[in-house]
């Protein structure tokens, strides 16, 4: 039914005044409501994919990935519209790789590993379970075409051309990021890292010479998953800092950042990251673990700086990869027994609590372990001590009088 002169006068005059409340608002709420409006904008496949040409992808291009999809914004599309303007963008002689990890060790125990045919008979993965690092990298392995890697916790999806190639050696990998990791070959193929919305504390191989050169804090270890927790043994600078480790990256060069929709993504050329982390390692082996900062302060924030600080000055004298190898191989990491060094004057030491009848040394430096934090309260919070394998241990010996 057509609306009557009247009716058309009284909406009119409600959409007038609220214009002229609009208008007579103050600047906070006019930011709040475009902002709000912005947001709800949608953002095109098309716009994604030049928007990446502009970071700096290239047609056929060799991309390993991490992504978040909303921090790209309300994307005409969904992940399977950025999963095609990547594919775009990289042409069909590129090839897209992404992590399909499970390793939910936090949560549902039977969410750790792939259970549907892993250790497999081929070359490559035939799971169906889902990776838990978000939809669009969950979209690239659904994608017909694409392959799987052959590891329990730490598998990698990755669809084109150079997609086998990438993968095939993984399945051999003895830890989820080491020796035989899909990263050696991106180097290779000089090819790059994408971070879709996401800071460079996302991308997993900072871990990869850790594992190589068999660091003492190499992690908690599942022999039978090939799996790390590498935090259990010492808290992680990328993780506990990810600004400061950002803001490292830029000033180092390696780091290309820019607006993908309304993301701040970057871009890092493989074979550039691989030696950046040399050198800081061969500077530091110590540089991504982080310990109190001396005898007397518990602030791992001064430690993070200290080494941001070391690790560019490093980098600024050109590569080096002279790296020592430690030789340590990956084992579990178990709470301390009575004839285990406990440093208990360490500023991170955060005194002994009972588990179930058993009395557990602690340290505030250390991440929560996998057999532990479910008692809750502090063993949710803090790990067992470490301090046969602790730089602190070593740079501080103790005092005797």
């Amino acid at each position: 039914m057509a609306a009557t002169e009247e009716e058309r006068w009284m909406a009119y005059s409600k959409i007038t005044s609220a214009f002229c409340r609009l208008v007579a608002a103050p600047p906070i709420i006019l930011a709040k409501i475009y902002v709000k409006m912005d947001r709800m904008a949608l953002i095109s496949k098309q716009r994604i994919c030049c928007d990446l040409q502009r970071l700096g992808i290239y047609k056929d291009a060799t991309v390993m990935m991490h992504s978040s999809l909303s921090a790209l914004g309300n994307v005409d599309g969904g992940a399977e519209a950025v999963v095609d303007a990547i594919l775009d963008a990289i042409g069909t002689g590129g090839t897209l790789l992404v992590p399909a990890f499970r390793d939910s060790i936090w949560g549902n125990p039977c969410d750790f590993a792939i259970t549907d045919g892993c250790p497999c008979q081929e070359n490559f993965c035939a799971s169906h379970q889902p990776g838990f690092q978000g939809i669009i990298a969950e979209t690239v392995r659904k994608r017909k075409g694409s392959f799987r890697s052959c590891h329990p916790t730490h598998s990698w999806a990755a669809l084109g051309p150079a997609a086998e190639s990438l993968l095939a050696g993984h399945r051999n990998s003895p830890t989820p990021c080491g020796i035989g990791n899909p990263f050696e070959q991106l180097v290779k193929m000089k090819g790059c890292i994408l971070t879709l919305g996401v800071g460079v504390n996302t991308i997993t191989l900072w871990h990869y010479y850790e594992e190589i050169l068999g660091v003492p804090y190499m992690g908690h270890y599942w022999p039978k998953e090939r799996h790390l927790n590498h935090c259990v043994s010492g808290l992680r600078i990328q993780y506990q800092y990810p600004g400061i480790m950002q803001e490292v990256c830029r000033i180092a060069g390696i780091l290309t950042t820019g607006s993908v929709g309304k993301s701040v993504s970057g871009l890092m050329e493989a074979y550039r990251f691989d030696e950046f982390m040399a050198t800081i390692m061969a500077n530091d082996p110590f540089c991504l673990v982080l310990r109190p900062p001396d005898r007397f302060s518990d602030n791992l924030g001064i430690d993070a700086l200290r080494k941001a600080k070391a690790m560019i000055e490093a980098w600024n004298k050109g590569v080096c990869r002279t790296v020592k190898n430690f030789g340590f191989a990956p084992q579990p990491i178990l709470p301390a027994v009575p004839n285990d060094t406990v440093r208990t004057d360490c500023p991170a030491f955060a005194g002994y609590h009972d588990a179930e009848g058993k009395s557990i040394a602690l340290c505030h430096a250390n991440g929560r372990h996998p057999d532990l934090f479910r008692l809750g309260g502090i063993f949710n919070e803090c790990g067992v001590t470490t301090c046969s394998i602790c730089s602190w241990n070593e740079l501080n010996p103790a005092i005797t009088f």
